[in-house]
């Protein structure tokens, strides 16, 4: 009898972190909504760190500081976010979601959870349940390690 070798704690959170982004393609393949990628991932960035300068978001975003004024600007233009002078620097700009910022943003999330939903109807409850702690956990675990919120 052959013994199967256990997968190592790297493979697993490979494996973990390529999931996660298939189910976030996911569902921006069933949801109705016609929001952006890029601007829901933006909201979401403001709406978890709060108001940042805008070379924060691009280093957060993992994009240029060009692409994250755009993008940011857009959403400013939009009304779900503003920009204001920093108090610790004039010559900064912090930019924050708007309450239609948020707004707009779960309204999003929702879309996906309607479209899942009918997917979703033998999945049990209690699993869900248990998949939203363990994955909560996991962040909680991982954030200390990066030294807080990243």
């Amino acid at each position: 009898m052959q013994q199967t070798e256990q997968p190592s704690p790297d493979d697993i959170v490979v494996d973990l972190l390529v999931t996660a982004g298939r189910l976030t393609r996911l569902a921006g393949a069933l949801s109705t909504d016609d929001l952006p990628r890029a601007v829901l991932r933006a909201l979401a960035v403001l709406d978890e760190h709060g108001g940042m300068r805008v070379s924060e978001f691009a280093r957060r975003d993992r994009c240029s500081q060009p692409a994250a004024t755009a993008l940011l600007g857009r959403l400013v233009t939009d009304g779900f976010a503003t920009r204001a002078k920093d108090p610790e620097d004039s010559r900064a700009v912090l930019v924050e979601l708007t309450p239609a910022g948020r707004t707009r943003l779960d309204t999003a999330r929702r879309a996906f959870a309607a479209a899942a939903a009918p997917g979703l109807s033998d999945f049990p409850l209690e699993r869900l349940i248990r998949l939203d702690t363990e994955m909560n956990d996991l962040l909680t675990t991982l954030r200390a390690v990066a030294g807080g919120p990243q």
